[in-house]
């Protein structure tokens, strides 16, 4: 990962490369500043209930300003790409509400390149995805009948909160709803903000009480794996495509190209650790810390993944020289070119694998 081999030239230098924006509320979600958001949360809830034999669940969780509307909305885009490394795949909303969404979230994107507001209101969403990954080298060769089918199923089920609902020592039926949520999930989706967290060093404040509150559950129900949770649990570090954070990562020798032209990294584990170490003063190592000490390490899967992807040529290969995909016009963000997400579908599909497998892929 020497970035100075002179066979390994991957990337301009980076005075070369411009910073043409600096995000302010990532992804298009505002900065949670200790205001209520706009709700009315019940005093008491039911809780949900368990995931019924053969049913997969999957969770998703961030803290304020994650992105997660954005990455929710640029699911079904992202599952539309035929050459995906993923296979074929099928987003089937389970619901009016959830159709809504899907359809509404892909027009800004796609057409209006804008980015969704932030969530103010509580919405439950269901999608029902449905794929084959025969083909792909996630696929299995079936030389014996009993073998698994490459063809695949499960439902994301998403109770959509505003991402304060998670902050540490919060105690109202919202939140208790939210935890229950995930609790009963057996995969999650953790969304981490590197561009949050180099601006407020605050993302260990709204992950280690959501975590407690869940541990507390799953140990009353008798459902812990030893000291671990149960879950499969994928980290997804965001905005990859933001200068910042990609610069860093290039200067750490973490990039390389993959054979379509876009920057891929090979450990990002290990890049989720250096990282934490690079945004000196910062709570990302406690995050990651915490992370490895509530789930199994074969179940638990690191990604860098953008919900819009990177700026390209004409082509498809990632414009080295403004990689970024998005700018500020007139105050406001706006996406640059196609959108292209990158390591969206990947996460769901390697919980699923890892659930049907009982571990790694």
């Amino acid at each position: 990962m020497d970035e100075n081999k002179p066979d390994e030239p991957r990337f301009p230098p980076p005075e070369m490369m411009s910073k043409t924006y600096e995000r302010n509320a990532a992804d298009g979600e505002a900065d949670y500043v200790g205001s209520e958001p706009v709700y009315v949360a019940p005093v008491e809830f039911t809780p949900e209930p368990q995931v019924g034999e053969g049913e997969t669940r999957i969770g998703v969780w961030g803290s304020p300003a994650s992105g997660k509307t954005t990455f929710l909305g640029a699911l079904r885009l992202a599952a539309l790409d035929p050459s995906g490394p993923f296979g074929r795949w099928q987003v089937v909303p389970s619901d009016d509400v959830s159709e809504r969404f899907l359809v509404e979230t892909a027009q800004k994107l796609a057409i209006d390149k804008v980015f969704p507001p932030a969530t103010q209101a509580v919405r439950p969403y269901a999608w029902r995805f449905r794929g084959d990954l025969s083909g792909t080298a996630l696929g299995r060769r079936r030389l014996l009948r009993k073998r698994p089918s490459n063809r695949m199923e499960f439902e994301l089920n998403v109770l959509d909160v505003p991402g304060g609902v998670y902050e540490d020592l919060r105690s109202d039926g919202l939140t208790a709803r939210s935890v229950d949520h995930l609790a009963r999930a057996q995969g999650l989706v953790y969304l981490f903000d590197p561009v949050r967290e180099a601006r407020n060093n605050d993302s260990f404040a709204f992950l280690n009480g959501t975590l407690t509150r869940i541990t507390r559950l799953c140990m009353q129900e008798n459902r812990l794996d030893g000291p671990y949770l149960p879950h499969h649990l994928a980290v997804c570090l965001t905005k990859f495509d933001d200068p910042d954070i990609f610069h860093r990562a290039r200067r750490g020798g973490w990039t390389d190209l993959g054979p379509n032209g876009v920057p891929v990294v090979s450990d990002p584990a290990g890049f989720f650790d250096w990282l934490a170490d690079d945004l000196h003063g910062s709570t990302m190592r406690l995050v990651g810390q915490t992370l490895r000490a509530n789930f199994h390490p074969s179940r638990l899967h690191f990604f860098t993944s953008s919900a819009i992807g990177f700026g390209t040529l004409p082509g498809g290969s990632v414009d080295l020289r403004r990689f970024g995909n998005v700018n500020v016009v007139d105050g406001n963000e706006r996406i640059v070119g196609p959108l292209s997400p990158y390591n969206v579908m990947e996460p769901l599909v390697t919980l699923l694998l890892g659930m049907r497998n009982g571990g790694r892929p």
